[in-house]
């Protein structure tokens, strides 16, 4: 019998990854029936306060883009306030949905990535997001997932569609370098070239068993 601690379901089957979260599931000696879900309770006062929260975020971005727009002044450190305030929404609700962490981790680099791209062009001090940080984030995220793909081969599906996601990113800043959007240039073609490395390694690496499998999880 396998079980799922996240969504509290049980499972009798050879399945390895719980089918609502996609969470690892845990062998257990538990004989209880398959699929059960535990009994409805009455939703606690916590969901009052993640509502208050996100309330507060709105209103502080909504108040310091006012305080500029009626003073006359140019949109800037209002901006940078709503960029945050945004960014500590989006953050929460990748931490609250229960998923793998590899999945959390990818989705926290690209929200943290372009947080910190939209307050370069808050403060109209972008070159340096765009022409270093973002590259280098996406190659380190590249790098992080397929060492995980290497070494641990159980749970390569869990990496590999993040994998891909994150590659396809990657290709971002070569455009931008074609378009002369960034200055500091060879950040932007390592990762861009990289990239391309990876996407061929995706498809021509994998074993046939892998692609049957990959075929199969998205019906292909």
């Amino acid at each position: 019998m396998k079980y799922c601690k996240t969504c509290h379901v049980h499972y009798d089957s050879d399945l390895e990854h719980c089918l609502l979260c996609n969470g690892e599931l845990e062998q257990t000696d538990n004989q209880e029936s398959t699929f059960k879900f535990p009994e409805m309770t009455k939703r606690s006062s916590s969901r009052f306060l993640i509502r208050f929260f996100i309330y507060l975020n709105i209103i502080a971005a909504i108040v310091s883009i006012y305080f500029d727009f009626a003073n006359g002044l140019p949109l800037s450190w209002s901006l940078v306030v709503a960029v945050t305030t945004l960014y500590a929404i989006a953050m929460y609700i990748v931490l609250a949905i229960p998923t793998i962490w590899t999945s959390k981790l990818v989705k926290t680099i690209i929200l943290t990535v372009l947080a910190v791209i939209l307050i370069g062009l808050a403060i109209r001090d972008y070159r340096w997001a765009i022409d270093i940080v973002f590259p280098f984030a996406i190659m380190s995220n590249i790098l992080l997932l397929s060492i995980l793909i290497v070494f641990n081969k159980k749970k390569w599906f869990d990496y590999f569609s993040s994998l891909i996601i994150i590659t396809i990113i990657g290709l971002v800043p070569g455009l931008l370098n074609i378009f002369k959007v960034t200055e500091v240039q060879w950040p932007s073609l390592i990762c861009f070239f990289y990239s391309i490395f990876t996407l061929l390694g995706i498809i021509f690496l994998p074993s046939k068993s892998s692609r049957e499998e990959f075929k199969r999880r998205f019906h292909i």
